[in-house]
Parts: C-alpha cells; sequence; structure tokens
C-alpha cells in the first residue's frame, strides 16, 4: 500500500495552504537569483506559524514578514549554504532553532519523517549536474509503503521554490532514494540525479528537542 504523510500544518486542496490562515503556502523563486533557501525559510515559518504570509513578504512594512524581508533581501541574489541558513535564522529572533542532519539516503528521508511528523519543517538541500548547482526545496510529505504495520519510506515529496505551483496536490516535484544509485529528482520539467548535502529542521524554542 503507497502512503503519503504530509506536515499538519498545510490544507490541502486547489493549492496548498496554511491551516491557521488559510494564505498560499507556495512561494516561489525567479530565474535570476539564489534564494531557494530563503524562500524555503518563509515557508517554514509561516508552517509554524511566525509568518502568515509566506508569498509577500516585501509588500509589508511591519511585523514578521518585514523582520524577515529585512534580514533577507541582502542574499536573494546569491543564496546560503544549509550552514548560514542555520545562522541566518537564529539571528531573526523569532522564538526558532535549528537541528541538522547530514544523513544520507534512506536515513535522511527518516529524519525528515521524524520531524514532519513532530510538526517540524525540514529544508533539504543537495548538488546537481545543472547549471545552478547548488539547491534547496521544502519537504512537506514523506511517501512510502505499508506493509502490515511497517512503513518504509523511499521519496520526499517537495515544495521546490524553482518549480511551478503544485494543483491539488501538497508537492510539485519529489526526491526518489530507491535503488543503489543516487537519489533522483523527479518533476513534470525535469529528472536528475542529485547528491544530498544535508537537511535543515526548523523547530519552535518551546517544542521538545
Amino acid at each position: 500500500m503507497l502512503i503519503q504523510k504530509f506536515h499538519p500544518g498545510i490544507r490541502l486542496g486547489q493549492q496548498p495552504a496554511l491551516i491557521d490562515s488559510g494564505n498560499p503556502l507556495f512561494s516561489r523563486q525567479g530565474h535570476w537569483d539564489g534564494g531557494s533557501t530563503l524562500h524555503c525559510v518563509a515557508m517554514a515559518l509561516a508552517m509554524l506559524g511566525k509568518l502568515s504570509d509566506p508569498v509577500h513578504l516585501p509588500y509589508h512594512r511591519t511585523g514578521n514578514e518585514a523582520a524577515v524581508w529585512d534580514h533577507a533581501w541582502q542574499h536573494y541574489l546569491h543564496g546560503l549554504t544549509l550552514p548560514e541558513l542555520a545562522s541566518f535564522i537564529a539571528e531573526l529572533n523569532l522564538g526558532i532553532r535549528t537541528a541538522t542532519c547530514i544523513a544520507r539516503g534512506t536515513e535522511l528521508v527518516r529524519f525528515a519523517g521524524r520531524e514532519l511528523g513532530a510538526g517540524r519543517p525540514v529544508v533539504i538541500g543537495w548538488g546537481q549536474q545543472h547549471p545552478v548547482k547548488w539547491h534547496a526545496a521544502l519537504v512537506t510529505g514523506i511517501e512510502g509503503t505499508r506493509k502490515q504495520r511497517a512503513f518504509t519510506p523511499h521519496a520526499l515529496l517537495l515544495l521546490d521554490p524553482a518549480g511551478n505551483a503544485p494543483v491539488l496536490a501538497g508537492y510539485n516535484a519529489r526526491i526518489d532514494v530507491r535503488g543503489r544509485g543516487r537519489p533522483r529528482y523527479l518533476s513534470p520539467d525535469a529528472t536528475r540525479d542529485i547528491t544530498f548535502a544535508g537537511a535543515l529542521s526548523v523547530r519552535n524554542v518551546t517544542a521538545p528537542p
């Protein structure tokens, strides 16, 4: 039996939206910038209730949206690595912290599944043979198979900021780790082998470790 498990803060429908506000969740990256990690952290913060509008940050003059944009714009063209993103999140002073996973393959998928199950958004980073060699996406769900009571995960379900807005789905791309080769990125527009660079979960400070 094929099972998909999604973060509890996402409302599925015509497009993925936030449970609390009903606002759209998907924040699209431009063709020229390197800001995939920044779009991911905006979506992650919204899933934790720290932002109500992750899509239109530059249009807000007050509140957390304005504070995040004030920190983000200077990094927007060149982007951030996952360690740099962890420091960026700490500097926001929004009552959140991060946890990093450097495992590969199935172990990284299991880490993401545990974090999502606890309500913690996950940003995944990878390298690829592509003009943009470093990229990141937000993990919204885990896909796997269930046999009796055992669940075996085999894919990460993603909101990729560089992809098209999902329609009637909670994701617009996936990374499949089945097989002995490299993980494979799959979307309606692309299929490519990748190399995991790690994952970063975003947590409220008041949440248990």
